[in-house]
Order: C-alpha cells, then structure tokens, then sequence
C-alpha cells in the first residue's frame, strides 16, 4: 500500500469540498423543517384534521421522493457528472421550497415534501461521492464526512428556524420555515458553476488533461511537486482504465463477480443499519416524545432547537479523529452504546412518561439527547464515508444508488408505522432498535474491513482485486524525468 501519510489539504480543496456541503445543508434544512413545523398550532389548524396516518404521509413522502432521486442519481452521476446533477439537485430543489411554503392542502404539500425529497436524495448520493473523489486518501474520511457535518447544521438550523417562528402568528409560523428551504438551493444553484468536475469522472471520459488540472489545483501544495503529483494521476488513470476494461457495470452483473457482491452487500448492510439505529425516529418525532413525557408549549420546539446542536457538535469530533480511529471499530463501539442508551430512554419514558416526576422525565430527555451524540460519533459520518470507499470508480455510483435506496425505503418504512406505534404500544416501541444495533455491532466487528489510509484505487485489494497501479510507479516517474528532460533540453537550444 502507498504511503499517504503526509498527504495534506490546500485551501482549493477546502473551499470546493464545503462549497458542495451546502448542498448537505440543504438535505439538513429540508430533512429537519418537518419536524418542528407539524408542532405549529396554526399549521395544525390549517390543516386539520391532520391525524396520525395523515403525519405519517407527510414525513414519508418525503422519503419517497428520495428513493427516486437517489435511483436517478445513480445514473446521472455517472453520465453527466457529479457536477451537473448536483446543480439539478439544486433547482429541484428551489421548485420544493417554493410549492411547500405556497401549499393550500395537505395533497399539494406532499407534492412538495415529494420533490424536496427527490432534489435531497439526489444529493445524498452526490456529494459524499463527489467530496470522496476530490479528497487526499489521508484526509478522505474528514472531507466526505462534511456531507453528515453539513446536514447536521441543516437540521439544527431548521429546528431553530422553527422555534423563532413559534412567536409569530398566521400562517407565517409554517410558511416561513417551509420557504427557507430555498435559501441554500439559491447559493448553491449559483455558486455551483465555480465547482470542479471529479478528476477521476474526467478520466473515465478520456479528459486526461483536464484531469490532470484539475488534480494539481486540488492536491498541490506542502512541497509536492509535479513528479509526485504526476505519480499520483497516472496510478489513478491506470487503476481506473484496468477496472473499466476488466469490471461489468450493469446492475444485474454487479452480483455475478465475488469481490463485487460483497462491496454491495457491505455498502447496503451499513447503510441499513444506520436506518435501524432509530436515529431518524427520534429525529422526525422528538417533539411527540418530549410531549409524551409532560413537556408543552414552546418548550417543546426549544429542546428540539437543543438537540439539533448536540449532533454536530459532536460529529466535528468524529471529523477530527475518523481517519487515525479508522471507520470500523467508531461504527460497532458506538452501535453497542447506542443500544445502552436506548434501554435506559425506553426504561425512563416507561417508568415517568405519564406521572409527574420531573427529574425522571428530565433525565429521559437527557438520553435522547446522548443518543444523537453517540450516533453522531460513529454512523452518522461513517456510513456515509464508508459507502463510496468500497465501491470502485466503475460501479460507485450505481452501488452507492442501490445502498442508499434500501436506506431511504427502511426510512420511509419507520416514518409511517413510528406515530403508529407510539399511539399503540408507546415505549415498548424502544425494544426494537436496541436488538437492531446490537445486531448492527456484532455484523460489524465480524465482518467489515477497514479502509482508513487508502486510496480509493488502493481499496480493491482488501476485496482480492488486482492492484495494477503499484507496479507503475517507477515507470512513471522515469516517464516524468524523461519529459523534464526533453523540456531542459528544449529550453537549451
């Protein structure tokens, strides 16, 4: 394996790697913005009678329109860029904001929540792809990591954005929040005609020397000069030429080559256990759980605004540490403590949800609150880290679209059964993601290679591939020291 050790990041790939984030913090505002809008009393009166399966749709669908974002994502991504379908994303994105926050029935918001959530789901695939492929191996995981980062602040962003319009009145409570969502679709829409193209998607088209631009503008600087970054290119180039003349692209082929199969089915087990941590139920449904255990009135949106900050927070110290830490052993010790955590917020709302004990209720409140950091140590950034790591150039987009779309259809699945299950069977609901994450540990620990250090080249070896890049490097730079030479020798005559 090639040592990227001291590979570092310029101020160029910073400002490309956060400026596409925005489109993260799209995802967070728009994923977020339900939550404390379906707690406004005058959305509830306008909408009325606006009851548990009518909720559930709401939340939902949203999940929905993202199923099929992601499945066009999968294909776009790779025909017309990260790039392009990026700034699709973004339009689509501002049509969403726009029909919400205009809505005058629950069908034509839906119709909204349907479109933001395709325009989000398109960037859930994109961006983390987009960031991993720009990113030097030794700081991959805090580059694509930002995309979690950024959705975390959206989704803060949007649970304050809903408790300051709590102290409004009218309509302007649920319509304000609703049409904020079109703010950062704007930003980015704009600012996105700035962005680079994906060196390694250039490649695929033959665009070597756009290509190879590009990579000097992203990975230059702490004294690397042109040889190493001429080295560099030319192992992407050839590992990405081996694996697009060796390797099947087709769906259907992905499960007939061995080491393939279990890229996938690696890629879709994480991002399945991400969703059956729970996380998006507490998410969605906080604000019903502070008020089933005696919380009212504006309270109840200004402990959603807290707990939106808690998750972030903590995901910078994930940031930080992902890559020296590795991806496998922060996923199953945080699965294992997310399951500790759920027994004692299922234990708590049981024992003090319907009584007037307001330390018990408190510290149920309080573990609600430890579970969003606990997953944001671990699942929160990894899987999305882990996803593009695992799959090589040639089918990265389209496994990442088959793993995110069993993602997006357990999302969708616990949206609409959760406010039924809560009205049923209450906390015993809990039960179910701690057996989840346990499950979701041990798979991990057994099963799961680690990435961290790699390129993304680099990263079939552990799948049995061959690496055909490490046997060129000295060929390459001889081939690199004859061009300076001709050129001295050009300048001398």
């Amino acid at each position: 394996m090639t040592d990227h050790s001291n590979n570092s990041i310029n101020l160029y790939t910073w400002g490309v790697s956060t400026f596409a984030a925005v489109g993260s913090l799209l995802y967070g505002i728009d994923s977020g913005i339900i939550s404390t809008t379906i707690a406004q009393d005058t959305f509830l009166e306008y909408f009325a009678p606006f009851d548990p399966s009518i909720k559930g749709a709401v939340v939902s669908t949203f999940g929905a329109g993202s199923f099929f974002g992601v499945l066009l994502a999968g294909w776009s991504a790779d025909k017309y860029g990260r790039k392009r379908t990026i700034q699709f994303a973004a339009l689509v994105a501002l049509i969403s904001g726009i029909v919400q926050a205009a809505a005058v029935d629950v069908s034509m918001l839906i119709v909204g929540r349907i479109l933001g959530g395709f325009a989000v789901g398109i960037m859930n695939l994109t961006i983390p792809i987009y960031n991993s492929e720009i990113a030097p191996p030794s700081k991959r995981g805090m580059v694509t990591g930002l995309h979690a980062q950024f959705v975390g602040f959206g989704f803060a962003a949007a649970n304050w954005i809903g408790f300051g319009s709590g102290y409004a009145s009218g309509s302007f409570k649920w319509r304000f929040p609703l049409a904020f969502q079109c703010v950062p679709a704007i930003i980015l829409l704009l600012g996105s005609y700035w962005l680079p193209f994906s060196p390694r998607w250039l490649l695929e088209r033959e665009r070597d020397e756009e290509a190879f631009e590009i990579i000097k503008r992203l990975h230059s600087g702490s004294g690397r000069n042109d040889v190493e970054l001429r080295m560099e290119f030319d192992r992407m180039r050839e590992q990405i030429r081996y694996d697009n003349a060796v390797n099947v692209r087709s769906v259907r082929e992905l499960v007939t080559k061995k080491s393939y199969r279990k890229r996938l089915a690696l890629a879709i087990t994480v991002q399945v256990f991400t969703q059956l941590s729970g996380i998006n139920v507490i998410n969605y449904y906080q604000t019903d759980l502070y008020k089933s255990v005696g919380i009212t009135g504006h309270t109840v949106n200004l402990l959603a605004g807290c707990y939106g900050m808690v998750g972030p927070l903590a995901n910078i110290i994930c940031l930080l540490y992902v890559d020296t830490w590795g991806r496998k052993k922060s996923l199953y010790i945080t699965g294992l403590l997310m399951a500790i955590d759920m027994s004692l917020i299922m234990s708590l709302t049981a024992a003090f949800a319907t009584g007037t004990n307001r330390v018990g209720q408190g510290w149920a409140i309080a573990f609600i609150f430890l579970f969003s950091i606990i997953y944001s140590m671990g699942f929160n950034s990894i899987h999305i880290i882990y996803v593009p790591e695992i799959l090589n150039q040639a089918i990265r987009a389209q496994g990442s679209s088959l793993s995110i779309m069993c993602n997006v259809l357990i999302n969708i699945l616990f949206n609409q059964v959760s406010p039924i299950a809560f009205a049923n069977i209450g906390w015993r609901y809990y039960s179910v993601f701690i057996v989840t994450n346990v499950l979701g540990a041990v798979t991990v620990w057994s099963w799961f290679p680690e990435t961290k250090g790699r390129s993304l080249e680099e990263v079939g070896a552990l799948f049995g591939e061959e690496i055909v890049v490490e046997s060129d490097i000295a060929a390459a730079k001889l081939a690199v020291a004859e061009e300076e030479e001709v050129g001295i020798a050009r300048r001398g005559t």
